[in-house]
């Protein structure tokens, strides 16, 4: 009888210990099948285009350049390759543009004019460096007193060159690669901001208003407008089509933005007051389509926001946009 209880004993342990091995076993064997080894890919979005690029692109040295837009300053090199390019009025009824370039690295970007109080005003919204050929003399005593990065010609000559198959001032250029290697020297606080926003399925909507052609009347001397082509507006100045000398291709973009503000001569009868802080209307025009938008710009550092008639944020198509800051008498036509 004895003998059978140690026997039951034993059995029964036996049992036990089996039982709580393969557990232990089972569950070792289930983890590694349930958990296995995922490789997250990193993807990078271009801040200022919203378009999936590579590390290495996403990795350059945004900045700004100041570039003449006067009959004698056309076709113009580089701005095909620009992400975003500001336009709005400078002396003479002739407009001017600063230039976004972060995307592509640039060959040749030109003419290079001077700079003036409103384009500083967009360069401290992006956080961002700009070249530039001089400037207004409150430019210049806003970019000594507020240090900011500029690249001034007269004292960086080296970053620029001039081209003599034209005629100065029209032909100051200089490049990315220049630009960039520039930025690394002087060890700006080089720190972009942007907050822009991309979203390519908002204008595929097809209740969304028409805009194939988009007309704007700047003032007596000079207009502008854009068609739209094979998914693409294609700019033209003073009715005649607008190109890119280094690619010779037509000016061209996915988005059009028209910023309507106040824009008012100063006491010296010459130089512009345009205001970029405060809050306005204006149009977002793309996929052949358009929306009314409000901008609002709370102070001159912060990021100028687009809404829409609901107050909700109101996206760009990812692409390259020509961004068009007018007066409140400019001639605005869309159809």
């Amino acid at each position: 009888m004895k003998s059978k209880t140690v026997l039951l004993i034993c059995i029964i342990a036996s049992l036990i210990f089996t039982t709580v091995g393969c557990g232990k076993n089972t569950k070792s064997i289930s983890t590694k099948e349930e958990t296995p080894s995922v490789k997250t890919v990193q993807k990078y979005f271009s801040p200022y285009t919203g378009e999936q690029v590579t590390k290495e692109i996403f990795d350059n040295i945004a900045v700004l350049a100041i570039v003449e837009n006067s009959v004698d300053a056309r076709p113009q090199s580089g701005l095909n390759d620009a992400d975003i390019v500001y336009e709005t009025m400078a002396e003479g009824g002739i407009s001017r543009f600063i230039a976004l370039f972060q995307k592509e690295s640039t060959k040749k970007i030109g003419p290079i004019r001077s700079a003036r109080n409103y384009f500083l005003d967009i360069s401290k919204e992006y956080n961002l460096p700009f070249a530039h050929c001089g400037g207004s003399e409150e430019a210049l005593l806003k970019i000594n007193r507020e240090k900011l990065m500029s690249i001034n010609e007269m004292t960086n000559a080296s970053t620029y060159w001039r081209d003599s198959l034209r005629k100065a001032p029209h032909n100051l250029y200089t490049s990315t690669d220049k630009l960039r290697e520039l930025i690394k020297n002087k060890k700006f606080a080089y720190s972009p901001t942007s907050v822009l926003k991309f979203n390519k399925s908002y204008w595929d909507n097809t209740k969304l208003s028409k805009a194939s052609n988009v007309f704007l009347k700047m003032n007596k001397y000079y207009d502008t407008s854009y068609t739209y082509k094979n998914g693409l507006y294609l700019k033209s100045m003073d009715g005649k089509s607008s190109t890119d000398i280094e690619d010779t291709l037509p000016l061209s973009v996915k988005n059009v933005v028209v910023q309507i503000t106040t824009i008012k001569t100063q006491t010296d009868g010459s130089h512009l007051d345009i205001n970029l802080v405060g809050t306005g209307n204006g149009y977002v025009i793309s996929n052949g389509k358009y929306v009314k938008m409000f901008w609002s710009k709370k102070t001159s550092t912060s990021q100028t926001l687009l809404t829409d008639d609901e107050g909700n944020n109101l996206p760009l198509n990812p692409g390259k946009t020509w961004w068009n800051i007018v007066d409140k008498s400019t001639i605005v036509n869309i159809k």
